[in-house]
């Protein structure tokens, strides 16, 4: 039978019976229910809102008498006495008829563990007035709850730490295996390396040296182990720099070893005395501590490609030479920058082609009251271009010649001559040619001319600058219809407007109230151009 069963039993009696309408309740009922209820039990009346009646064990329990617990509401008394008491508080204002509960108890003697129940005792009519609230002490079982939960915590934590060192034990065993082998093909690989290899002990002396080494330097690993890297002669034991370096102590290898590590050239000998260009590289082998305990060395005969260093180098010179020759007779075939001083209040010009030689060149030629001066940007770069620009800087000095300021001869004597040159020869499209730009100024009149090819002009007025186009097809051979002639196009400058025009030469504009002229490249200018 539940304690809940009990309870209704012992309660299922009339109002008198039970000594309900005399309150407190009367001895006999309270002496019966001191003898059902040893376990500390309060009656709290919902409808007086008061306490009805309290066992010997919760008046003990609470450190007061009968008479000061009546003198206080259930409210006040829940409060008091119960953390938290909120659960209590909601049975109690919602006349719940049973319930169960687990909290804390304040008690004079300290906090308390306590759990019990709540149940309601019927009236006369069936209704509810009043409510039994039993409970009992279980700190102890709580405390040994919560100590046999924290062993089971250390338990657990103390199994997941044998579970962790179980799988660092296995990773370990992996990790050794795994290193074993490692060092197995890493004996294997360094037997058969390419690369002379050898470790060496903090005072110089050789502990091992690779199969390699052996077929390299002639000696063999018995003969070198436990030497002196000193008594070897210049095989690897001094740094030398090139073949007429002499051993030195300074260039010892031993006092390198500081600066470890590293990898640098040196000339090294073999038993026979034959030299070779090596590749060392020396590193420090390291204990727990970070301190060397033997220094680990590997060369590699470079020889061959340092020859062929030699050779690139030389050919690099050679190379360097012919570019400047070319540079220089390229320049004989355009006329000084002096050549214009006197058509323009200053002229600077700017050449630097990217490879030395290049495709920008230019012409001028003075003509009756002006000057007529050409630029061009042959197609390709560096050498190749360099070429055609001198074919067309020479055409152009005869065109110049011939034509002076009848620009559109000078452009149709240029057309015909490439087409001549270059063209009708086979079936493959040719792509040699120029772009050009050409320009007649008369400074008296401020008049001037331009037809372009591919090459635009820009013209400075009042502070602005204003484009004119030239034709939309550069000077080179075709296989079909001849190509069409540029445009010719007139125009008067205003007192300080200089001319632009974007190509690989540049002209300084004029300071002053006078004319100039200002070809500008794709490139930026000089500082201060």
């Amino acid at each position: 039978m539940s304690l809940f069963d009990m309870m209704r039993r012992l309660m299922a009696q009339s109002p008198q019976a039970l000594g309900m309408e005399d309150m407190p309740l009367d001895p006999r009922l309270a002496d019966m229910m001191a003898k059902f209820f040893p376990m500390p039990t309060l009656v709290l009346d919902g409808e007086r809102d008061r306490i009805s009646w309290a066992s010997p064990g919760a008046l003990l329990l609470m450190g007061i008498s009968g008479r000061q617990l009546q003198a206080l509401r259930p409210v006040e008394v829940l409060e008091r006495y119960f953390s938290p008491p909120d659960a209590l508080l909601t049975l109690y204002r919602q006349k719940a008829r049973q319930g169960q509960y687990s909290t804390h108890f304040r008690s004079p003697e300290g906090d308390k563990f306590i759990s019990g129940m709540w149940m309601e005792l019927p009236g006369p009519n069936g209704d509810c007035c009043q409510f039994i609230l039993v409970f009992q002490d279980v700190t102890e079982i709580e405390l040994l709850k919560q100590e046999l939960l924290q062993y089971s915590e250390e338990l657990q934590q103390q199994l997941s730490m044998a579970e962790q060192l179980t799988r660092e034990k296995e990773q370990a065993l992996a990790q050794l295996r795994e290193q074993s082998e490692r060092l197995r093909l890493l004996a294997a690989a360094t037997a058969y390396s390419n690369m002379m290899q050898f470790i060496l002990s903090p005072e110089g002396r050789i502990v091992w040296v690779n199969r390699t080494f052996e077929r390299a330097s002639g000696w063999t690993a018995q003969e070198l182990t436990g030497k002196h890297v000193d008594e070897i002669g210049g095989s690897f034991a001094h740094l030398l720099r090139s073949p007429d370096d002499k051993p030195t102590p300074e260039n010892s290898i031993v006092q390198h070893f500081a600066r470890s590590p590293f990898t640098e050239e040196i000339y090294a000998y073999d038993r026979q005395g034959r030299g070779f260009w090596m590749l060392l590289t020396l590193a420090p082998i390291t204990d727990e501590t970070g301190i060397a305990t033997h220094y680990l060395g590997a060369m590699l005969n470079i020889t061959q490609r340092k020859e062929r260093e030699e050779r690139l180098r030389a050919f690099h010179e050679e190379t360097t030479q012919a570019l400047r020759y070319a540079a220089r007779i390229q320049q004989r075939f355009m006329p000084p920058v002096e050549a214009l001083r006197p058509y323009f209040k200053e002229v600077a010009l700017w050449h630097a082609p990217l490879h030395g030689v290049g495709g920008d060149f230019y012409q001028a030629e003075a003509v009756e009251g002006g000057v007529v001066v050409a630029l061009g940007d042959s197609t390709g770069h560096g050498v190749p271009a360099a070429m055609i620009s001198v074919y067309a800087a020479t055409t152009l000095r005869h065109a110049l010649s011939r034509y002076k300021n009848d620009l559109e001869g000078i452009f149709r004597h240029l057309q015909e001559d490439i087409q001549a040159l270059f063209g009708g020869n086979g079936d493959r499209p040719f792509q040699e040619g120029f772009e050009l730009a050409l320009l007649w100024w008369e400074p008296a009149t401020r008049r001037a001319a331009y037809i372009g090819a591919k090459r635009p002009l820009w013209v400075w007025r009042g502070g602005e600058i204003f484009p004119v186009t030239g034709g939309s097809q550069d000077i080179s051979a075709t296989q079909g219809a001849p190509r069409q002639v540029a445009t010719l196009q007139r125009l008067t400058l205003q007192p300080g407007g200089p001319v632009v025009s974007l190509f690989g030469w540049a002209y300084r504009p004029a300071q002053q109230r006078r004319q100039a002229l200002w070809f500008r490249s794709a490139q930026e200018l000089p500082p201060n151009e």
